[in-house]
């Protein structure tokens, strides 16, 4: 088995394209790369390409509710904080997006990188880190300063943060820790 690193955004597809608790990176992967995704059959070939295109449709529908939760939220003006697509700042907040758009999940599926983590936390301003299933209106509303206190009670000891949430019960299961007060819909 050989590691890999992927960036964000390519975590994100991967994660918006995989079923929860079936498929892994790895065999997301494997359907896109082997013959799992090019299937001979016309009428599977039209399935694969309306996931496809499913997918292109969520990630606008994502955009779309970052910049309305934005707007409605928040004061000033903001803007995209390269080199991240869903990192937003203004001259008071640094807010990250991490989206999980499927509606009638029983997991919601996040990881915040080493990196992202490193610009919430070094920055002056309000750090908020916002989980989103925009497929039902819901947003998990976080200040990086609450999530530290978690991972450091937890005793969590990696560089990124795996976040799987059971939205039903707002409990964050890596840390055992219910965000219910932190649920915005």
């Amino acid at each position: 088995m050989v590691t890999i690193e992927v960036d964000d955004e390519v975590y994100d597809q991967l994660k918006n394209m995989a079923e929860p608790f079936v498929d892994t990176p790895n065999s997301v992967l494997r359907k896109i790369l082997f013959s799992e995704s090019t299937p001979t059959d016309p009428k599977q070939r039209t399935m694969v390409s309306a996931a496809k295109n499913s997918s292109i449709q969520q990630e606008v529908l994502s955009e779309d509710f970052m910049s309305s939760f934005i707007k409605n939220r928040y004061e000033g003006i903001f803007r995209t904080k390269s080199p991240y697509r869903t990192m937003f700042e203004s001259q008071t907040h640094l807010v990250y997006f991490q989206n999980f758009n499927k509606l009638g999940t029983s997991n919601l599926w996040y990881r915040l990188s080493e990196r992202a983590l490193s610009a919430l936390r070094e920055t002056q301003k309000i750090a908020l880190v916002c989980f989103t299933n925009p497929s039902e209106n819901t947003v998990f509303e976080i200040p990086m300063k609450e999530i530290d206190i978690q991972v450091g009670k937890a005793n969590w000891k990696k560089e990124f943060l795996e976040v799987n949430i059971d939205p039903v019960n707002s409990r964050w299961r890596e840390l055992d820790w219910n965000i219910d007060k932190y649920l915005v819909k």
